[in-house]
């Protein structure tokens, strides 16, 4: 092998290929420990320090690789070889190799941790036991780098073995590691020694800042590592941030501290201030809070009078400007007198009259120059307005802004019309003065008086508006029409206040449930007597249906089948159908809680065809010219295509439970139409819902008897296509249409007799 200097030269090109392909690690780290293990030359060693401590931090190295090198390579060996150099072999340690290997321990130890967790590995266990304690009788001692580098791995031992939280413990993998996923009957790792390990540790951290270090390297690295414990391990948290409360990061900060010295107190204090800010940004709520901005709020003062140079006898500028301006040739422009005379002489006057009809910026405008006048200010971008205006509102001079609001009341005094004159007024102004001496309230009683003002007040204005001015009927002026995306937009606006309302009853109803009115009955119930959720389900579908019946002014209409009420003709505008969509998402939305809200729907469609219906095809004129009475589907066309669709979309959703659900929606709906028992049977395709088809079907037969022969015929197609379904329909057939089953039994005897007699010819013939 050459000189180490062209052996690190060839292991700089193996990094270099890592680097740009991390897939490779795996493959380059057990062929490089060899070359940099514990008895080659130096340069080697600080080399695969240096490149293990990179590898095992690299964010694209993944977790499962890296632990998977760790446990079949040689890594934590020549780590331990690395750290106990001098304990080993007798040698001196070189402290860019001790640095390097203790950063290379602070990446591996939580990955050790789980492999041992899993694997029971107590001879990796012991190695990791040897490399701890080589790095923890070193933060006391030794390089400040090095010094550092143990104050992290030190936070991530107590971060690891302190519990944490566990998001899914079913999946280990993908939680964080920590003391929470260790068994407590583990071999290897015992729960309460590692716990208490983990607390000692937290002590010896939290005991730099409680002795008041000058160690400014040490206290920064040292509330650096607090800071990731506080925010993964809330448990610990509360004594961390006590402890840094009480820290004093100014006890170097004297008259006669060196200029190393204020740097290091300055470095300490910003370090303490950020720390404790970002500690309550992530947990506002915390019961620090309070404490917590207050102590900022003294750091920051006492950093900013800890190192004056000289007393200062003026007060300092302010560190905003002013009047927005940042020119310190204008900061004592307020103050300046010219030949004697302030300058709010000179300023040219503000008038406080404006005409009748003047804009908001008008009344509003407080400078005669047309340049800020005409400039609008919203072409300054909103997080710089937001930025300005408030050193903008704290620079404004007080007696400045009271005149300023003078002169916009005056303004808005001289716009509002006098008040109409009362009756006394009135009268005065047309008797004259001369009556002054007379009262007239001095002959009556009290309430003579009162009644008498009354009546003066309530006097027609004739005589007020003068001989000549006669005063016609007043009359609103017609509303703009409204395009289509008007009507749109406030259809959608309607439908989601209504909506918010019927959601917000239903949670009322979840956590209070309310008593019931007593309503009445039928179609023509109220649906006004009470706020409750009842009442705004029969509301929303009568508007639905009702609303828009016998609107059309075409009378072909009424020889239509309901006209345009369809909602599949219905403009995208209407109201109606915009309606019947939002009930459809809303009772899916929770059709378990909501299948009343169907039904109640579903009736007043039924009801308000029907009477379309009648209303287009009056009896006197069926009975006269013969003609034949249409299916019900035809009478009836909005209620069948919303109990088809509605039916369409609960049916993926329901299971075997829901059979209470499917026969109450099919008993109380007005109608059934044919089209509901082929989607019924479809259902029974699902083998663990063909009870729940049998069940709604055989309820219907029992308790429906104008659709029993349509319930029939679905359960012989159920009978006789449907193996799963065979059974369970062949029971409740056999009672209600045995002749069917008898005779198809007979059929598929006669077939399998036919099967095994053509297979005899066959096999005879073979022979």
């Amino acid at each position: 092998m050459g000189s180490p200097a062209d052996v690190v030269k060839h292991l700089s090109s193996a990094r270099d290929i890592c680097l740009r392909d991390p897939s490779i690690y795996p493959q380059v780290i057990p062929g490089v420990l060899p070359v940099v293990g514990s008895a080659t030359p130096v340069e080697q060693r600080r080399w695969g320090a240096d490149f293990l401590a990179e590898a095992f931090a690299s964010p694209v190295f993944s977790a499962e690789q890296k632990e998977k090198v760790i446990g079949s390579s040689s890594v934590m060996s020549t780590l331990k070889s690395y750290l106990c150099r001098k304990l080993e072999l007798g040698q001196e340690e070189d402290p860019a190799v001790v640095k390097s290997a203790v950063q290379c321990a602070a990446s591996v130890y939580p990955l050790v941790f789980r492999h041992v967790m899993n694997t029971s590995d107590e001879e990796m266990w012991g190695t990791m036991g040897a490399i701890k304690s080589s790095i923890l009788r070193r933060m006391d001692a030794g390089p400040a780098g090095v010094q550092i580098c143990c104050v992290k791995f030190a936070a991530i031992v107590v971060q690891v073995q302190t519990a944490g939280l566990v998001a899914d413990p079913r999946r280990q993998e993908q939680n964080e590691i920590s003391l929470a996923l260790v068994p407590s009957e583990h071999s290897v790792l015992k729960v309460g020694n590692l716990e208490a390990e983990a607390s000692g540790l937290l002590d010896r951290l939290m005991f730099v800042l409680q002795e008041n270090s000058v160690h400014a390297l040490l206290v920064t690295a040292t509330l650096n590592a607090l800071a990731t414990i506080v925010q993964r391990r809330p448990s610990v948290g509360s004594k961390i941030l006590g402890t840094v409360l009480n820290f004093n990061p100014l006890k170097l900060a004297s008259g006669t501290a060196s200029g190393k010295d204020k740097v290091a107190v300055r470095s300490m204090t910003r370090t303490t201030m950020s720390f404790l800010l970002n500690a309550i940004k992530r947990n506002p709520q915390n019961n620090l809070a309070a404490r917590v901005l207050q102590h900022v709020d003294r750091l920051r003062a006492l950093l900013a009078q800890a190192f004056t140079e000289t007393k200062q006898l003026k007060r300092p500028a302010p560190d905003e400007p002013t009047d927005g301006l940042d020119d310190p040739k204008r900061q004592r422009i307020e103050g300046a007198m010219v030949n004697g005379t302030g300058n709010a002489q000179h300023a040219p006057q503000i008038p406080t009259y404006i005409p009748p009809g003047s804009t908001l910026a008008q009344l509003f405008t407080l400078s005669n120059d047309r340049a800020v006048t005409s400039f609008h200010v919203e072409q300054i971008p909103l997080p710089y307005v937001a930025q300005l205006v408030p050193p903008l509102l704290a620079s404004i001079d007080p007696a400045k802004f009271v005149a300023a609001t003078k002169i916009i009341s005056e303004r808005l005094l001289n716009l509002t019309p006098p008040p109409p004159p009362d009756a006394r007024s009135v009268a005065r102004g047309i008797l004259g003065d001369d009556e002054d001496d007379y009262d007239p309230a001095s002959a009556f009683q009290e309430g003579d008086v009162e009644q008498v003002m009354n009546r003066l007040d309530q006097m027609p204005p004739e005589d007020i508006a003068g001989p000549g001015i006669a005063i016609g009927p007043f009359k609103l002026p017609a509303p703009p029409p409204m395009d289509d995306f008007e009507k749109e937009e406030y259809t959608k606006t309607a439908l989601v206040r209504v909506f918010s309302t019927l959601r917000d009853l239903d949670e009322e109803a979840k956590t209070k449930p309310a008593k019931k009115p007593e309503l009445g009955k039928g179609f023509g119930r109220s649906p006004s007597t009470a706020h409750d959720r009842d009442q705004w389900i029969t509301l929303l579908t009568r508007i639905a249906t009702r609303a828009p019946f016998g609107l059309s002014e075409d009378p072909s209409d009424s020889k239509q089948e309901n006209g345009e009420r369809s909602l599949i003709k219905a403009s995208p505008h209407n109201l109606s159908s915009r309606i019947r969509e939002t009930l459809l998402s809303y009772i899916m939305e929770d059709f378990r809680r909501r299948i009343n809200v169907a039904i109640a729907w579903l009736s007043e469609e039924w009801y308000c065809d029907t009477l379309a219906y009648r209303a287009a095809h009056p009896p006197d004129a069926a009975n006269g010219n013969g003609a034949t009475t249409p299916a019900p589907e035809e009478r009836t066309p909005d209620y069948t295509a919303l109990t088809l669709r509605l039916l369409d979309s609960l049916i993926p959703y329901l299971d075997t439970k829901d059979n209470k659900i499917l026969i109450r929606l099919l008993s109380e709906i007005p109608s059934l139409p044919a089209g509901i028992f082929p989607r019924i049977e479809r259902v029974a395709d699902d083998p663990e819902r063909v009870s729940l088809v049998v069940q709604s079907l055989l309820y219907l037969v029992m308790f429906r008897p104008p659709v029993r022969e349509l319930a029939l015929d679905a359960l012989e197609g159920l009978w006789r296509t449907n193996e799963d379904a065979r059974a369970l329909a062949g029971k409740h057939l056999g009672k209600w249409r045995p002749e069917v089953v008898a005779k198809g039994l007979s059929e598929e005897g006669k077939s399998e007799a036919n099967g095994e007699g053509g297979r005899e010819v066959k096999s005879e013939e073979a022979s």
